[in-house]
């Protein structure tokens, strides 16, 4: 596995905390294909409710057509007792990489239409990760995204835009991998970096929504809210971390 690094946060001063590194995770809410909507819900459920008894705040990355399908489902994250943030993931899963320019406000329009946020979403999370129209994105005043490249390090500036890259997705190939995720957040700590994990609420219930919950998600938790008692990461969301970079 190839992960990128891109400095330390000692390039960040002001941005990072003072003994240690930055925590963050996105999470595509995306049921856009057949069957999928069972799933989404019962991962959302079980997300919420870890994000919740470990005080774990989450860029939920909504896709406007899921959440007209499954309200239930997004009432969950909104409802959650945690300050999770809400970005903006299309509302069909659009390919952003292949629309024209008018198409992609057209989505984003219509999928804040449909979320009602109380504040206007500043986050941007491609479907796919296919990437495309920085330009339009900005100009709608979106300041983060996720990057489709892996790395663990310093964000960078990209047309007007902060690349908030992923390190690791969690997905049902994570059995067993608990380790070695520690093991980057061992590296994070070290490096006083960012890391930023990512997964889909449907995808995390192979073999049983217990076992990932059991096996993966909660370790994982687990070793992010001990190290943050510890002092030595805190845990934010993409557009909070994104407003820091901003003022800095």
């Amino acid at each position: 596995m190839k992960i990128q690094l891109n400095g330390r946060g000692d390039d960040l001063d002001g941005v990072m905390p003072e003994a240690g590194a930055i925590g963050c995770f996105s999470v595509d809410f995306d049921a856009t294909r057949p069957g999928r909507l069972s799933s989404n819900r019962i991962g959302t459920k079980n997300a919420v409710e870890l994000s919740l008894r470990y005080n774990i705040p989450m860029t939920w990355a909504i896709c406007g057509k899921t959440a007209e399908e499954d309200p239930f489902a997004y009432e969950m994250v909104l409802r959650s007792g945690v300050e999770h943030e809400i970005a903006v993931h299309t509302y069909s899963h659009l390919d952003v990489s292949k629309c024209s320019p008018e198409t992609l406000v057209e989505e984003v329009d219509r999928c804040i239409s449909v979320l009602a946020p109380a504040r206007r979403p500043r986050t941007f999370i491609f479907p796919w990760n296919r990437e495309g129209h920085f330009d339009v994105l900005a100009r709608l005043g979106f300041t983060a995204y996720r990057g489709a490249d892996r790395a663990l390090g310093t964000p960078q500036k990209h047309n007007g835009m902060w690349n908030i890259p992923p390190v690791y997705y969690l997905g049902p190939l994570s059995y067993g991998q608990s380790s070695l995720i520690k093991k980057f957040i061992a590296l994070c700590v070290a490096s006083r970096s960012v890391f930023h994990l990512w997964f889909h609420p449907w995808s995390i219930v192979e073999p049983s929504p217990e076992a990932f919950a059991a096996d993966i998600l909660e370790p994982v938790f687990k070793c992010l809210d001990e190290r943050r008692r510890e002092g030595e990461l805190e845990l934010v969301t993409l557009g909070e971390l994104a407003r820091r970079l901003e003022a800095a």
